[in-house]
């Protein structure tokens, strides 16, 4: 039974990303699972339930593994920083807008408390690297870790919220691949710059 429950939430969450919420309905949810919507109904209460899986689904390990952003100590600061740079490009490319927006309108509760967890495992992982990096000598060591990686999140939210490209060719990971590397220059020292400069060329790309 739960391996038939993954295989729902995991279809569920691929429609919710290309569709949004409120336009899938339990009818299109069945017929993408390949079950009839009374089958479905034995795996989950109700729509609202299954919203509560897929977030879960999307936050866990599995659900989140090829976008994560768990930093790899056995590198340093700025090698990880870059790999978690690289996962956040495929949560760039898998999110939808509408998605978020549905959430936000139809389910405030479930996205303020998706977003908190969110907001605060970035924070952790990025306060991690920034000690990390002060220590080796690749970032500055009169930063204040704690608002830097809060303005970083803050740029980051804004930038899938505000409307101001709106009349420009930008994708999202066009504008967050300069956005990660003013904030990286922000924070580095002539070191950690030198570092960091035999990756340009990738993230250039």
């Amino acid at each position: 039974m739960f391996k038939k429950l993954e295989e729902i939430v995991q279809q569920t969450c691929h429609l919710f990303k290309k569709y949004g919420i409120k336009s899938v309905s339990m009818d299109d949810i069945a017929r993408e699972c390949g079950i009839s919507k009374k089958t479905l109904y034995e795996y989950i209460k109700d729509k609202n339930d299954l919203v509560i899986k897929v977030l879960e689904f999307a936050e866990s390990k599995d659900g989140s593994s090829k976008h994560s952003l768990d930093f790899d100590k056995s590198l340093n600061a700025v090698d990880s920083m870059y790999m978690v740079y690289k996962g956040a490009l495929s949560f760039f490319e898998d999110f939808n807008l509408s998605m978020e927006y549905d959430l936000k309108k139809y389910y405030p509760k479930l996205y303020k408390k998706n977003l908190m967890k969110r907001r605060e495992r970035l924070y952790e992982k990025m306060i991690q690297n920034m000690n990390q990096g002060i220590k080796e000598g690749f970032y500055r060591a009169d930063l204040n870790p704690d608002i830097i990686a809060k303005l970083h999140i803050l740029k980051i939210e804004s930038l899938l919220q505000t409307d101001i490209f709106e009349n420009d060719n930008y994708s999202v990971m066009q504008l967050f691949k300069e956005m990660f590397i003013y904030h990286f220059m922000g924070i580095a020292t002539a070191l950690g710059i030198e570092e960091f400069n035999t990756k340009i060329k990738d993230i250039k790309e």
